[in-house]
């Protein structure tokens, strides 16, 4: 006896589950600024810009450290970051009042803008380790002495230009160094006293 329709519809769709077709493989994808693209781990592009450097406890406006050149405006963030700490590592009340009175934005425009007109762009080689030991000690934690001479202008922006590395280092730093050069100097055996005597002798 043959099967009804209903039957042989019943048969196809319990055969059609069997071999159901894989599911269709998607992209995962996430938004940024408006943008889908792939979710993919090794993405260098940040989840969101970067939060702008606080003066004060306030938000420092984009604006006001703008520059038409990005590279340039990297290099006003970081010094502004640096001199907005300095308000928080001051103890004594008197350099309290004078860091106060200070910008830290203005600061940091003038050193960058004085940076620029006397070395160039930080892409040059020799440029670019001028700007990288500078941002260094500027940011150092264990450097607050450096950061804070240049915001009250104890270091102006122009001889910043020529500093040594170890004349940008802490006041500790410079003492220590300081003591190693004098006892070093102390070991040197001192020939004076021997030249007298060989006078003395030549001229018997």
């Amino acid at each position: 006896m043959g099967l009804s329709r209903n039957q042989i519809k019943n048969r196809v769709n319990v055969e059609l589950k069997k071999f159901k077709a894989p599911p269709s493989r998607t992209i995962k994808k996430r938004k940024f600024e408006g943008e889908e693209q792939p979710a993919f781990p090794f993405m260098k592009k940040p989840l969101r810009e970067p939060q702008p450097p606080k003066q004060g406890g306030k938000s420092v406006s984009a604006a006001e450290i703008k520059c038409s050149d990005a590279t340039r405006a990297l290099v006003r963030e970081r010094l502004v970051e640096a001199l907005t700490k300095v308000a928080g590592e001051v103890e004594d009340m008197e350099k309290k009042e004078q860091v106060s009175a200070c910008d830290p934005v203005g600061v940091a425009v003038s050193v960058e803008s004085v940076l620029y007109k006397n070395m160039g762009p930080s892409k040059g080689a020799k440029a670019a380790v001028r700007y990288r030991a500078i941002l260094f000690n500027v940011k150092d934690p264990k450097n607050p002495d450096f950061r804070r001479k240049l915001l009250l202008g104890e270091v102006k922006p122009e001889t910043l230009v020529t500093m040594l590395p170890e004349e940008m280092a802490s006041d500790d730093r410079q003492s220590q160094n300081k003591q190693i050069r004098e006892d070093a100097l102390a070991k040197i055996p001192d020939h004076s006293a021997v030249d007298e005597k060989e006078s003395e002798c030549d001229a018997r």
